[in-house]
């Protein structure tokens, strides 16, 4: 029997009264019961570590790429490496002005 319904036997025994070993069953039942949820718990816990070991691993190399990741270098006049257009090949602002109104 089931832990309920060895409970529900106790809680409400009727006229005759509990029955013989009802405590001894209940005590089995219950103890069946809790073996069973340990070993849930174990198997979770199991599963638990295994995914921080790979969480772990994975932090590991994206540390690794990152630091090995190029760094990108900075010309003398302050640019990061891009090539700009130079101030001659911008314009003023009458060459703008002046296209604006044709």
């Amino acid at each position: 029997m089931d832990f309920a319904t060895l409970l529900a036997q106790l809680t409400n025994p009727g006229e005759e009264g509990p029955g013989e070993g009802i405590y001894d069953d209940l005590s089995a039942s219950y103890t069946e019961a809790t073996s069973t949820r340990d070993a849930k718990i174990g198997d979770q816990d199991a599963i638990i570590a295994s995914l921080q070991a790979e969480l772990t691993a994975a932090k590991l190399i994206n540390y690794e790429l990152m630091v090995a990741a190029p760094v990108a270098s900075t010309d003398d006049s302050g640019n990061d490496g891009e090539s700009n257009e130079s101030d001659d090949d911008i314009g003023d602002d009458d060459d703008f002005f002046e296209k604006e109104n044709d």
